[in-house]
């Protein structure tokens, strides 16, 4: 009587198929999510973009203080928002190793005013932060780490 079956290499030839599959698709599966993640701050960003610029419209001049806007920054349990002296507003990846922060701003007090940029503030970050900006269509390199999303 024949035994059928799989040998011992067959099986290993299949789990080093998979594994090798695994290994190619889990980077791309990471960066669709954290893109999606990213959906958050981008629209909170271009909502106060929005509103800095119905601000000017109805004032002849742009909001000083975020507060004049109308607007409130959720809290998130991905991003850390805040804003700067210099009249920016921007979003911090949270709670990941600091090779996967990365963050977008925007400013509203400089000459091009309705720009959203992506990038990161510290080296380690680089790698990632250049992969998710340029996929979420960042072209134009506005210095060593910020890329610009918006016009």
């Amino acid at each position: 009587m024949k035994k059928t079956g799989f040998t011992l290499i067959e099986l290993l030839v299949v789990v080093l198929i998979i594994g090798i599959l695994a290994g190619v698709a889990l980077p791309q599966y990471e960066m669709a999510v954290e893109k999606a993640r990213a959906a958050e701050p981008l629209a909170m960003l271009k909502t106060i973009r929005d509103a800095q610029e119905i601000f000017y419209l109805a004032n002849n001049r742009y909001a000083t203080d975020p507060a004049e806007l109308d607007i409130e920054i959720p809290a998130s349990k991905n991003f850390d928002y805040g804003v700067n002296s210099g009249m920016s507003v921007y979003a911090t990846r949270k709670d990941v190793a600091d090779s996967k922060k990365y963050l977008f701003a925007y400013r509203w007090n400089q000459t091009n005013a309705a720009r959203i940029v992506c990038g990161y503030d510290n080296a380690a970050a680089r790698d990632f932060a250049v992969r998710l900006c340029k996929t979420l269509g960042a072209k134009e390199k506005e210095n060593d780490n910020r890329w610009i999303l918006t016009k």
